[in-house]
């Protein structure tokens, strides 16, 4: 039971950090350099790799929690995705409310150095994933 609350705990952590520093907008060495700093749970994942997308995935060691961030074609970061399995969805729905402006169901957004972004959660039939992105204006 310890441990399952120290995990949870550190889920919220892990999300508290990678909003709390934008990646969006960063080069991919940058990327590397903040999830390597910031998330040491975090680590390159090359598993799978689709040619057709410029993209940097991590994971975690159980592989409950994966980081992709999406790069445009000059290597600048465009979006993240965070995959969760569904044990963390409370701890995570609730950090979300907590943290971004609630705007739709399943939908926040927020403002970061006077830019705005769209944060969208998606349940998916064995995961669910938080999409972070700039708002279309």
């Amino acid at each position: 039971m310890k441990l399952k609350i120290l995990i949870l705990s550190v889920l919220a952590m892990l999300v508290i950090q990678v909003k709390s520093q934008a990646l969006i907008d960063l080069s991919k060495e940058e990327v590397k350099v903040i999830v390597k700093r910031e998330h040491k749970d975090l680590s390159p994942d090359r598993s799978i790799v689709k040619q057709q997308f410029n993209y940097l995935k991590f994971v975690n060691r159980q592989q409950t929690v994966t980081l992709i961030v999406y790069f445009s074609k000059d290597d600048i970061a465009i979006s993240s995705k965070m995959v969760f399995d569904y044990a963390n969805y409370d701890l995570i729905l609730d950090e979300l409310n907590e943290t971004y402006q609630r705007v739709g169901e399943n939908r926040w957004e927020y403002i970061n150095k006077n830019i705005p972004y769209t944060v969208e959660l998606k349940n998916e039939e064995w995961y669910f994933t938080v999409k972070e992105k700039k708002k279309l204006v």
